[in-house]
């Protein structure tokens, strides 16, 4: 892989579905090399809840699964996701299975035990997929968009890109993980801070900034606790 590749990887959440304890602690293992934070879940259930409360660039789910089986896991995640990468991993290539997977348009499957090299590819695979369907860029509003890839603001209203500052990349990308929840000043703090606390110009100043690129409106302060990001990509 590419070092270009790996870096944005690093940069990416997985959520991976498995309920093999043996077989999940190892691949858990090999997916911590690639990805910035893995969630693992062992039924189906627990990873739609997961999914809907935290920032997931791309899904693994095993076929046989307890309660809800993994397709039917990603039919209902294709009903209000079209875009995210998604692979299956099973323990044989059965056709009728695999058959049923390309209709929910999954971006490919792994056989079990998945090995670094077989990972590494179907990685590739997942990151040029994201690539050409915009899966990249995020929805701030109907107006303003997010590029993951650049660290840019996109609005419709100007040709050219508005670069963001790091410190303003740490806070966007700290919302986007917790969309719909509110982040605290003390997570903000220990997130994009961690070596010394923001005096209140600081932190109002990168708020007041960050709000100025993306939309006054798509960050919603709530007094003596914390800011939410107000995004339309729910």
């Amino acid at each position: 892989m590419q070092g270009f590749e790996s870096n944005f990887l690093k940069s990416m959440n997985v959520l991976y579905i498995e309920d093999d304890p043996i077989v999940s602690s190892q691949t858990i293992k090999l997916l911590k090399f690639f990805f910035k934070d893995v969630y693992h879940c062992d039924n189906a259930e627990i990873a739609l809840d997961l999914f809907e409360q935290e920032l997931i660039h791309l899904i693994i789910s095993d076929i046989e699964l307890p309660k809800m089986n993994g397709l039917t896991f990603c039919k209902k995640i294709r009903e209000t996701n079209q875009q995210i990468p998604i692979f299956i991993t099973t323990i044989h290539d059965g056709k009728d299975k695999l058959l049923e997977a390309v209709k929910l348009n999954l971006t490919d499957y792994l056989i079990k035990p998945v090995s670094i090299t077989s990972l590494q590819k179907t990685l590739i695979v997942s990151y040029q997929k994201a690539l050409q369907n915009g899966a990249l860029m995020v929805s701030i509003s109907d107006t303003v968009f997010y590029n993951l890839l650049c660290g840019q603001v996109e609005r419709k209203d100007q040709r050219i890109p508005i670069p963001l500052a790091k410190i303003e990349i740490k806070l966007l990308n700290l919302l986007l993980e917790h969309k719909n929840q509110i982040v605290t000043r003390e997570t903000i703090e220990r997130v994009i801070s961690p070596d010394k606390n923001l005096s209140d110009p600081s932190y109002k100043s990168l708020i007041f900034r960050l709000r100025k690129k993306i939309g006054k409106d798509a960050i919603i302060s709530l007094s003596g606790v914390g800011i939410k990001l107000n995004t339309e990509d729910k």
